[in-house]
């Protein structure tokens, strides 16, 4: 079994991934551009070059039975010439590593009797730099002594080098032997079989992908043996008339192995060496290859050029110009006919199909089916790339369709070998290279299977797509397979436009194109290659076939499968197209949607389609299926039905592609919501008085749909420690990966303060809709409000019914204005002289107040209370009656929470109500001005008229004064509770006077002399007209 290093890289591949870069165009592009490639750097190659080193070669043969071998002349029994006297075949072997590239790699081998390596060179080694060149050449020497080499043992030559090269094989590099004897193989008897042997070594090296190139150096007196060899390689045997002739012949194989190389032996009329170069050529190195001595001089354009001597042979001479080598005239003047040139240049033609057998060998040959028209692909490298390619010289081919690259021509059946040239140079130089064409009887032959008779190869699945099949049909295994395909539109001219270019997907024996959507009413050829590998052989295969469409109307950009779920929005996006000249009206379509299960026609579903048709332009449309959205969970199936009015509105019989009934599926599956939060919170809210507080608050819950579709949700309140609430659910939104569903808490009712819990169940808009979990609490506290008052109540005289007093009260209030303060109850008592008196509502009334305004700086308002007397109200006759006691605030709307305030007033007599107060003002300014000093004066007189009794002093012997002792109460505000009495005269002092006593000496214990004759009354508190309470 051969190893296909990088064995499934075909021509093909190397077509269409190295040459250019496929452009898909569709029917609307008439033409596809492809870049002009410049060609891939050629690799670098192993090269084990086996030379023949037995005797035949050096001494005169055959040798004799008796006696030893001699060199030339030669006479009987050894009467042939040898084949290589001067030994050229070495010199040819170093001439190929001057001409090699610094990177590849050469190996020199002989055998006769035996097999060996020749100097430094008896492994692979790179060429690498001039002077590593010179020593590698330098170590190639002949043999001195050719009695011990007398057999030919080929089979011992190709086993080294096969041994070379499996050993140190490279990837990227191709490998090659040139093979090199005179005559046939032979062997002592003890190794017989020989030529088996070397049958199988020529098998095992082909196998490994080894190309070789067999030589037979043809005898001056024997002429051309090798029969052998021509049995086992057929055309591919080369034969060098002369030994002088190995040095072209070494440098022909040469340049077969490397696409960039020329060999150019043509001559002037003078004999000389002569060609032409240009610019495009991309010329790099010319060797000129010679006997020594023979080359005389190198012009260009009549000027002489220096050149380089490379190689130390005393055979031959090579001389070199490299570098920038500049386009011209070339004339190399030489004294020996056998000189020649080899070209150096960049550009260069390569055969890309049939693929080689070798993959990467430009020497390989190509392989087809037996029976078939060889069809050939071919292309340029370097800056001449765009230049023609000419078959065998003469005729250009054409280019392949779609490609400005690559050109192609089908060649007739018997065709083996072929020439392409690069450029229309009619004179070397010219960029010429040989190919072999080879067809085989166990090779499979391509097959198209689509487009087929009865099948359009247009698809149905929207878009007018055509599916292009090419492949081979059963029988011979065939493995790495790969094609292209290239299409041009013939409606209008049979050479046709090239609208369209792929490479095919291929799977086991089946390649595959979707990308081409041909247009209605033409007619397109089809030009399929395709390469694969069989029986270990690379080969090569085309077919050709032509695909007609038919006028229809079109629908273009609808999806393979119609899942109406995965419908967009707004309906699917198409175009409509018309492929035909008839006037069309419009286009219409009726969907029939059934349930899988029950078999059901759905008639909510509805399709919105009905389109104008412009048999010119593109028409743009949507197909929208409705409804969709009310249909339960499950599965369901059916059919869009399309159908075409011309202009007055009767049934027309026109194709409607991709197809007239359109399958239509659709899974419903449960839609799922499931909550994210843990909780809905309303949050807080201060209570408020009045009667129209009612609760609205909102909050989010976070959520997501699990799978099916979007769905509203609602909610309900299903338990409440508030009464009164209901909550409503708004618009589903959006947010970040999720959505957020709008809750709405509201009251019918004032709420009362407190928290207010309980739970909230969701659902969807009926049974098909599920929610997770379907039940939330809740919560929201309505926060209590605060108030207090400050002082008391002191509303002075009250008692006639009617009658009403009012005083303010400070209170502090967290609640919002307006706010009514009530009284709630009231607890007010005294006492009359008839005994204690509690004050009803009968007697006593407060009426609500509203506060409005705003608080002082304090945060106090200031309320007024207002106290009314609904009647008269009980009073001691002589004292009046003092009431108090307290009452229950409470603020209207806030419950349970009231607040005491101690109030008093006092329901005076008549005296205290109409005299007492003109009297009281004489203690007080601005009345003590004016009354001050008529008081006074008022005042000493009763004193002095008490203290005598209304009698002069002279009637007393000794004045007594007794102070007035005064009543603990404070009610006992007079004079009444004092007692004047007359001191009787002291012992002995009969004529003591008022004035004769001592000033102050008073016995405050007991009286002397005599008594008055009545002592002051003492004033009772009746009596006393300050006996009034302030």
């Amino acid at each position: 079994m051969r190893k296909f290093a990088a064995g499934l890289v075909l021509a093909l591949g190397i077509v269409c991934a190295l040459v250019y870069t496929w452009t898909n165009v569709g029917f609307a592009a008439p033409t596809a551009q492809v870049d002009t490639p410049t060609g891939p750097v050629t690799e670098p190659i192993d090269v084990v070059v086996v030379l023949d080193d037995s005797g035949s070669m050096a001494t005169c043969w055959p040798w004799p039975e008796q006696g030893l071998p001699f060199e030339p002349p030669c006479r009987f029994p050894s009467e042939n010439e040898p084949s290589d006297p001067d030994e050229l075949r070495y010199s040819a072997a170093r001439l190929l590593i001057h001409l090699a590239d610094d990177a590849d790699r050469v190996a020199v081998l002989r055998f006769d009797s035996s097999a060996e390596g020749v100097g430094a060179l008896g492994a692979l080694q790179e060429a690498g730099s001039a002077e590593r060149r010179r020593i590698l050449a330098a170590s190639l020497q002949p043999p001195t002594n050719y009695f011990p080499r007398g057999y030919t043992r080929i089979d011992l030559g190709l086993e080294e080098a096969r041994r070379l090269l499996s050993t140190d094989r490279q990837a990227n590099r191709s490998q090659y032997v040139l093979l090199l004897t005179d005559g046939e193989p032979t062997a002592p008897a003890a190794a017989a079989g020989q030529r088996g042997r070397i049958s199988a070594l020529i098998d095992q090296l082909q196998a490994e992908d080894v190309l070789i190139f067999p030589v037979v150096l043809c005898n001056p007196t024997s002429g051309c043996a090798g029969d052998f060899l021509a049995e086992e390689f057929g055309p591919d045997l080369r034969e060098a008339q002369s030994a002088a002739d190995l040095l072209r012949v070494f440098s022909e194989i040469f340049a077969a192995m490397k696409a960039d190389r020329t060999v150019v032996n043509a001559r002037n009329t003078e004999g000389n060496l002569a060609f032409q170069t240009r610019d495009a050529h991309g010329v790099e190195q010319l060797a000129f290859v010679s006997p020594r001595g023979a080359v005389q001089s190198v012009v260009r354009e009549g000027a002489p050029v220096v050149t380089q001597s490379v190689l130390d042979d005393g055979n031959i001479d090579l001389n070199v110009v490299e570098g920038n080598v500049p386009a011209g005239a070339w004339i190399a003047q030489t004294a020996d006919p056998s000189a020649f040139t080899v070209v150096k240049a960049s550009s260069y033609p390569e055969l890309v199909f049939p693929p080689p057998s070798v993959p990467g060998s430009p020497a390989s040959p190509r392989y087809f089916p037996a029976g078939s028209s060889p069809l050939i692909v071919a292309r340029g490298a370097g800056d001449a790339a765009a230049e023609p390619i000419l078959l065998d010289g003469q005729t250009a081919m054409p280019r392949l369709s779609g490609s400005s690259a690559l050109s192609a021509m089908s060649l007739p059946a018997n065709k083996r070998s072929l020439t392409l040239q690069l450029g229309e140079d009619r004179s070397p130089l010219q960029l010429r290279r040989e190919f072999t064409l080879t067809p085989r009887e166990d090779l499979p032959r391509a097959q198209i299977f689509s487009p087929a008779p009865g099948n359009s190869a247009v698809l149905e699945d929207g878009d007018g797509r055509a599916r292009v099949q090419v492949g081979f049909g059963p029988g011979v295994p065939v493995q790495s397979v790969q094609a292209s395909v290239y299409i041009n539109d013939v409606t209008e001219d049979a050479t046709g436009t090239p609208v369209y270019q792929a490479v095919m997907s291929c799977v086991d024996r089946l390649c595959t194109d979707e990308g081409f959507t041909p247009a209605d009413g033409r007619s397109y050829a089809l030009r399929f290659l395709i390469s694969a590998v069989s029986q270990d052989i690379r080969f090569g295969d085309w077919a050709e076939t032509s695909l007609d469409i038919e006028p229809a109307v079109y629908l273009r950009g609808l999806p393979a499968n119609l899942d109406l779920a995965q419908m967009p929005a707004e309906g699917w996006p198409i175009t409509v197209l018309a492929g035909t000249t008839e006037e069309i009206g419009t286009l219409d379509a009726k969907l029939t949607l059934r349930s899988v299960d029950t078999g059901e026609v759905v008639p909510a579903a509805t399709v919105s389609f009905s389109v104008d048709v412009d048999e010119t332009n593109a028409q743009p449309a949507t197909l929208r299926v409705d409804g969709l959205d009310e249909l339960r969970p499950g599965d369901y199936e059916g059919e869009i039905v399309l159908s075409t009015t011309n202009p007055a509105g009767r049934p027309m019989d026109v194709k409607i592609r991709p197809s007239p009934t359109l399958p239509v599926t659709l899974s419903v599956p449960r839609s799922v919501a499931r909550l994210q939060s843990q909780e809905a919170d309303f949050g807080e809210l201060p209570f408020e008085t009045s009667p129209n507080f009612r609760i609205d608050r909102t909050t989010q819950v976070q959520f997501a749909y699990e799978q099916g579709r979007p769905f509203r949700l609602s909610a309900q309140l299903t338990d409440s420690s508030c009464p009164n609430l209901s909550v409503t659910t708004g618009e589903v939104e959006a947010q970040g990966d999720g959505y957020v569903l709008p809750l709405r808490l509201q009251s019918s009712g004032s709420v009362p303060p407190g928290a207010c819990t309980g739970t909230i169940q969701f659902s969807g808009p009926n049974g098909d809709f599920d929610v997770f979990p379907a039940v939330l609490s809740y919560r929201l506290r309505v926060r209590n409000l605060e108030w207090s008052v400050t002082g008391s109540l002191n509303f002075g005289d009250l008692g006639l019914a009617g009658e009403q007093a009012t005083q303010p009260l400070l209170v502090r209030f967290d609640g919002s204005t307006p706010f009514t303060v009530r009284v709630l109850s009231t607890n007010i008592g005294g006492e009359t002289e008839t005994g204690p008196v509690a004050l009803d509502s009968s007697y006593l009334s407060i009426p609500p107040v509203e506060v409005t305004g705003e608080p002082d700086a304090n945060g106090f308002y200031e309320v007024p209370i207002t106290l009314a007397a609904g009647k008269a109200i009980p009073h001691d006759q002589l004292r009046g009656s003092f009431y108090a006691g307290t009452l229950t605030l409470g603020i209207e709307g806030l419950p349970n929470q009231t607040r005491n305030v101690d109030v008093g007033f006092r329901s005076p007599t008549a005296f205290q109500r109409y005299v007492a107060w003109w009297l009281l003002p004489i203690y007080s300014l601005p009345w003590l001005l004016c009354s001050g000093p008529l008081t006074l004066l008022l005042l000493l007189i009763i004193v002095a008229r008490v203290r005598g009794g209304g009698s002069y002093a002279d009637d007393y012997e000794e004045p007594v004064v007794t102070l007035p002792t005064f009543e603990p109460a404070p009610s006992a505000n007079s004079f009444g509770s004092a007692t004047f009495e007359s001191s009787p005269p002291a012992a002995g002092t009969g004529d003591t006077s008022w004035g004769g006593g001592d000033w102050g000496n008073v016995d405050w214990n007991s009286g002397g002399g005599e008594a008055n004759d009545q002592a002051p009354k003492p004033s009772s508190a009746q009596d006393d007209p300050w006996a009034t309470r302030w």
